[in-house]
């Protein structure tokens, strides 16, 4: 899979970093250290927007009960 991965990205230019982060420790994806072979760049977690909405909602609500 690495191959077809390093194929995609330095040859073919049809997968960018962020997508390649995706793959990023799935089962059939790449590791940390693949990431980095193929990119040049060390593997850094994507934030989820989901985490960051669910953050601004729970703060939200606790500011207006307390209102």
């Amino acid at each position: 899979m690495v191959q077809i991965y390093t194929w995609a990205y330095q040859d073919w230019k049809t997968i960018d970093k962020a997508t390649l982060a995706t793959v990023v420790g799935l089962p059939d994806g790449i590791t940390a250290d693949d990431y980095k072979a193929i990119t040049g760049d060390d593997y850094v977690a994507p934030t989820t927007q989901a985490t960051t909405s669910q953050a601004t909602t729970s703060q939200a609500t606790t500011i207006s009960t307390t209102n």
